[in-house]
Protein backbone atom coordinates (compact mmCIF):
# COMPACT_ATOMS: atom_id res chain seq x y z
CA UNK A 1 0.00 0.00 0.00
CA UNK A 2 1.32 3.44 -0.91
CA UNK A 3 -0.05 6.71 0.43
CA UNK A 4 0.38 10.43 -0.21
CA UNK A 5 -1.40 12.96 2.02
CA UNK A 6 -1.58 16.74 1.66
CA UNK A 7 -3.20 18.96 4.28
CA UNK A 8 -4.30 22.48 3.37
CA UNK A 9 -6.16 23.44 6.55
CA UNK A 10 -9.86 23.64 5.58
CA UNK A 11 -9.41 20.63 3.32
CA UNK A 12 -6.99 17.78 2.70
CA UNK A 13 -6.37 15.03 0.15
CA UNK A 14 -5.16 11.46 0.45
CA UNK A 15 -4.07 9.18 -2.39
CA UNK A 16 -3.70 5.49 -1.55
CA UNK A 17 -3.29 2.30 -3.51
CA UNK A 18 -4.73 -0.72 -1.70
CA UNK A 19 -4.35 -4.40 -2.48
CA UNK A 20 -7.44 -6.47 -3.14
CA UNK A 21 -8.92 -7.79 0.09
CA UNK A 22 -7.39 -5.14 2.35
CA UNK A 23 -9.66 -3.44 4.87
CA UNK A 24 -9.79 -0.10 6.64
CA UNK A 25 -11.31 -0.99 10.00
CA UNK A 26 -14.29 0.92 11.35
CA UNK A 27 -13.29 4.52 12.02
CA UNK A 28 -14.58 8.08 11.76
CA UNK A 29 -13.28 11.55 10.92
CA UNK A 30 -13.95 15.02 12.24
CA UNK A 31 -14.08 16.01 8.59
CA UNK A 32 -16.46 15.11 5.81
CA UNK A 33 -14.93 12.67 3.33
CA UNK A 34 -15.52 12.12 -0.36
CA UNK A 35 -14.55 8.53 -1.20
CA UNK A 36 -13.59 7.98 -4.84
CA UNK A 37 -11.52 5.45 -6.79
CA UNK A 38 -9.90 5.99 -10.17
CA UNK A 39 -9.51 2.22 -10.42
CA UNK A 40 -10.96 -0.68 -8.47
CA UNK A 41 -14.08 -1.35 -6.42
CA UNK A 42 -14.62 -0.58 -2.71
CA UNK A 43 -17.31 -1.59 -0.28
CA UNK A 44 -18.11 1.03 2.37
CA UNK A 45 -20.17 -0.07 5.35
CA UNK A 46 -21.87 1.98 8.06
CA UNK A 47 -24.08 0.69 10.87
CA UNK A 48 -27.17 1.14 8.68
CA UNK A 49 -26.10 0.34 5.11
CA UNK A 50 -23.35 -0.75 2.78
CA UNK A 51 -22.35 0.76 -0.56
CA UNK A 52 -20.31 -0.79 -3.35
CA UNK A 53 -18.31 2.01 -4.98
CA UNK A 54 -16.83 1.46 -8.46
CA UNK A 55 -15.08 4.23 -10.43
CA UNK A 56 -18.43 5.51 -11.74
CA UNK A 57 -19.59 6.36 -8.22
CA UNK A 58 -18.43 8.65 -5.42
CA UNK A 59 -19.56 8.43 -1.81
CA UNK A 60 -19.97 11.33 0.62
CA UNK A 61 -19.37 10.39 4.27
CA UNK A 62 -20.35 13.23 6.65
CA UNK A 63 -18.25 14.29 9.67
CA UNK A 64 -18.38 11.90 12.60
CA UNK A 65 -19.94 9.01 10.65
CA UNK A 66 -18.36 5.65 11.64
CA UNK A 67 -17.55 3.53 8.59
CA UNK A 68 -15.32 0.72 7.35
CA UNK A 69 -13.93 0.22 3.84
CA UNK A 70 -13.09 -3.08 2.16
CA UNK A 71 -11.20 -3.26 -1.14
CA UNK A 72 -12.92 -5.75 -3.44
CA UNK A 73 -10.12 -5.41 -5.99
CA UNK A 74 -6.83 -3.56 -6.28
CA UNK A 75 -7.96 0.02 -5.73
CA UNK A 76 -6.43 3.41 -6.44
CA UNK A 77 -8.34 5.45 -3.89
CA UNK A 78 -8.62 9.22 -3.78
CA UNK A 79 -10.14 10.87 -0.70
CA UNK A 80 -11.00 14.52 -0.20
CA UNK A 81 -11.55 15.67 3.41
CA UNK A 82 -13.45 18.88 4.22
CA UNK A 83 -13.52 20.51 7.64
CA UNK A 84 -17.03 21.16 9.06
CA UNK A 85 -16.38 24.90 8.87
CA UNK A 86 -15.79 24.67 5.11
CA UNK A 87 -18.89 22.53 4.63
CA UNK A 88 -20.94 25.04 6.63
CA UNK A 89 -19.82 27.82 4.28
CA UNK A 90 -21.58 25.98 1.46
CA UNK A 91 -25.02 26.65 2.87
CA UNK A 92 -26.78 24.98 -0.03
CA UNK A 93 -25.04 21.66 0.67
CA UNK A 94 -28.14 20.43 2.46
CA UNK A 95 -27.27 16.72 2.39
CA UNK A 96 -24.04 17.14 4.34
CA UNK A 97 -25.32 15.01 7.23
CA UNK A 98 -26.30 12.04 5.05
CA UNK A 99 -24.12 9.28 3.64
CA UNK A 100 -25.00 9.14 -0.04
CA UNK A 101 -23.60 8.00 -3.37
CA UNK A 102 -23.60 10.06 -6.56
CA UNK A 103 -22.53 9.49 -10.14
CA UNK A 104 -18.88 10.46 -10.52
CA UNK A 105 -19.57 12.77 -13.46
CA UNK A 106 -16.78 14.08 -15.65
CA UNK A 107 -16.85 17.33 -13.67
CA UNK A 108 -16.62 15.61 -10.28
CA UNK A 109 -13.82 13.38 -11.55
CA UNK A 110 -11.78 16.30 -12.92
CA UNK A 111 -12.31 18.38 -9.76
CA UNK A 112 -11.14 15.52 -7.55
CA UNK A 113 -8.11 14.75 -9.69
CA UNK A 114 -7.30 18.46 -9.98
CA UNK A 115 -6.92 18.68 -6.21
CA UNK A 116 -3.99 16.26 -6.48
CA UNK A 117 -2.37 18.25 -9.30
CA UNK A 118 0.40 20.47 -7.91
CA UNK A 119 0.43 22.55 -11.08
CA UNK A 120 -2.63 24.34 -9.67
CA UNK A 121 -1.99 27.03 -7.07
CA UNK A 122 -3.45 26.65 -3.59
CA UNK A 123 -6.09 29.37 -4.13
CA UNK A 124 -7.22 27.69 -7.32
CA UNK A 125 -7.57 24.34 -5.61
CA UNK A 126 -9.50 25.94 -2.76
CA UNK A 127 -12.03 27.21 -5.32
CA UNK A 128 -12.14 23.72 -6.79
CA UNK A 129 -13.04 22.23 -3.39
CA UNK A 130 -15.92 24.66 -2.99
CA UNK A 131 -17.13 23.90 -6.51
CA UNK A 132 -16.87 20.18 -5.74
CA UNK A 133 -19.14 20.55 -2.71
CA UNK A 134 -21.60 22.58 -4.78
CA UNK A 135 -21.57 19.97 -7.55
CA UNK A 136 -22.18 17.15 -5.08
CA UNK A 137 -25.28 18.99 -3.87
CA UNK A 138 -26.72 19.08 -7.38
CA UNK A 139 -26.09 15.41 -8.19
CA UNK A 140 -28.99 13.08 -7.49
CA UNK A 141 -28.51 10.46 -4.78
CA UNK A 142 -28.24 6.95 -6.21
CA UNK A 143 -30.40 4.16 -4.76
CA UNK A 144 -27.53 1.66 -4.87
CA UNK A 145 -26.95 1.20 -1.16
CA UNK A 146 -27.93 -1.99 0.59
CA UNK A 147 -29.80 -1.21 3.82
CA UNK A 148 -28.77 -3.49 6.66
CA UNK A 149 -30.98 -4.61 9.56
CA UNK A 150 -30.07 -3.25 12.98
CA UNK A 151 -30.93 -6.13 15.30
CA UNK A 152 -28.26 -8.75 15.92
CA UNK A 153 -30.40 -11.78 14.91
CA UNK A 154 -31.22 -10.30 11.49
CA UNK A 155 -27.66 -9.07 10.94
CA UNK A 156 -26.45 -12.59 11.67
CA UNK A 157 -28.87 -14.01 9.12
CA UNK A 158 -27.92 -11.52 6.39
CA UNK A 159 -24.23 -12.14 7.09
CA UNK A 160 -24.84 -15.83 6.47
CA UNK A 161 -26.28 -15.02 3.05
CA UNK A 162 -23.74 -12.38 2.01
CA UNK A 163 -20.69 -14.33 3.16
CA UNK A 164 -21.79 -17.55 1.49
CA UNK A 165 -23.09 -15.97 -1.74
CA UNK A 166 -25.77 -18.66 -1.61
CA UNK A 167 -28.48 -16.62 -3.30
CA UNK A 168 -30.90 -19.53 -3.26
CA UNK A 169 -30.69 -19.84 0.51
CA UNK A 170 -34.24 -20.66 1.66
CA UNK A 171 -36.12 -18.13 3.76
CA UNK A 172 -36.65 -20.93 6.27
CA UNK A 173 -32.90 -21.26 6.88
CA UNK A 174 -32.54 -17.47 7.22
CA UNK A 175 -35.32 -17.46 9.82
CA UNK A 176 -33.73 -20.34 11.72
CA UNK A 177 -30.41 -18.46 11.80
CA UNK A 178 -32.28 -15.49 13.29
CA UNK A 179 -34.14 -17.77 15.74
CA UNK A 180 -37.50 -16.62 14.35
CA UNK A 181 -40.47 -18.04 12.53
CA UNK A 182 -40.62 -17.19 8.82
CA UNK A 183 -43.56 -14.86 9.44
CA UNK A 184 -41.75 -13.02 12.24
CA UNK A 185 -38.56 -12.85 10.16
CA UNK A 186 -40.43 -11.32 7.23
CA UNK A 187 -42.17 -8.72 9.39
CA UNK A 188 -39.04 -7.66 11.28
CA UNK A 189 -36.87 -7.62 8.16
CA UNK A 190 -39.22 -5.24 6.36
CA UNK A 191 -39.50 -3.01 9.43
CA UNK A 192 -35.71 -2.72 9.86
CA UNK A 193 -34.63 -2.33 6.23
CA UNK A 194 -37.67 -0.67 4.64
CA UNK A 195 -37.72 -3.42 1.99
CA UNK A 196 -39.18 -6.87 1.63
CA UNK A 197 -36.62 -9.65 1.93
CA UNK A 198 -37.21 -10.59 -1.71
CA UNK A 199 -36.47 -7.04 -2.93
CA UNK A 200 -33.46 -6.78 -0.61
CA UNK A 201 -31.96 -10.02 -1.89
CA UNK A 202 -32.43 -8.89 -5.49
CA UNK A 203 -30.60 -5.63 -4.75
CA UNK A 204 -27.89 -7.52 -2.87
CA UNK A 205 -27.27 -9.69 -5.94
CA UNK A 206 -26.91 -6.67 -8.21
CA UNK A 207 -24.55 -4.99 -5.74
CA UNK A 208 -22.48 -8.19 -5.54
CA UNK A 209 -22.22 -8.27 -9.33
CA UNK A 210 -20.39 -4.92 -9.42
CA UNK A 211 -17.29 -6.64 -8.10
CA UNK A 212 -17.60 -9.50 -10.61
CA UNK A 213 -17.88 -7.01 -13.47
CA UNK A 214 -14.29 -5.90 -12.80
CA UNK A 215 -13.16 -9.41 -13.79
CA UNK A 216 -13.11 -11.00 -17.23
CA UNK A 217 -16.21 -13.08 -16.50
CA UNK A 218 -18.93 -12.90 -19.12
CA UNK A 219 -22.34 -11.47 -18.28
CA UNK A 220 -23.77 -14.96 -18.74
CA UNK A 221 -21.27 -16.42 -16.24
CA UNK A 222 -22.03 -13.65 -13.71
CA UNK A 223 -25.77 -14.23 -14.07
CA UNK A 224 -25.21 -17.94 -13.45
CA UNK A 225 -22.98 -17.28 -10.42
CA UNK A 226 -25.67 -15.04 -8.91
CA UNK A 227 -28.35 -17.64 -9.64
CA UNK A 228 -30.44 -15.55 -12.02
CA UNK A 229 -32.71 -17.59 -14.26
CA UNK A 230 -30.95 -16.22 -17.35
CA UNK A 231 -28.53 -13.55 -18.53
CA UNK A 232 -31.52 -11.55 -19.77
CA UNK A 233 -33.09 -11.59 -16.29
CA UNK A 234 -29.83 -10.34 -14.77
CA UNK A 235 -29.47 -7.58 -17.36
CA UNK A 236 -33.06 -6.42 -16.80
CA UNK A 237 -32.62 -6.32 -13.00
CA UNK A 238 -29.28 -4.52 -13.36
CA UNK A 239 -30.74 -1.91 -15.70
CA UNK A 240 -33.71 -1.32 -13.39
CA UNK A 241 -31.43 -0.45 -10.47
CA UNK A 242 -28.48 1.27 -12.18
CA UNK A 243 -30.00 2.62 -15.37
CA UNK A 244 -27.59 0.90 -17.77
CA UNK A 245 -26.61 -2.59 -18.89
CA UNK A 246 -23.80 -4.54 -17.18
CA UNK A 247 -21.56 -4.22 -20.25
CA UNK A 248 -21.99 -0.45 -20.41
CA UNK A 249 -21.20 -0.29 -16.70
CA UNK A 250 -18.08 -2.43 -17.24
CA UNK A 251 -16.82 -0.26 -20.11
CA UNK A 252 -17.15 2.85 -17.95
CA UNK A 253 -15.25 1.25 -15.07
CA UNK A 254 -11.82 1.65 -16.65
CA UNK A 255 -9.39 4.45 -15.69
Amino acid sequence: MSATRQDFGPWATLAKTHAAGSTLARHQHRTGQLVFAIRGVMMVETSASRWTIPPQRALWVPPGQPHAIQMLSTTEMRSVYCQPELIAECESFDRQEEVHAVVASALIRELVLGLFDERFEHDTRHLMVRLLLQTLRQEACLPTHLPMPQSEPLRRATKLLLDSNDWGLPMEKMAVEACMSERTFTRHFSAETGMSFRSWRQRARIVASLDLLTSEKSVKAIARALEFSSAAAYIAAFRELLGCSPNVFRREAGP
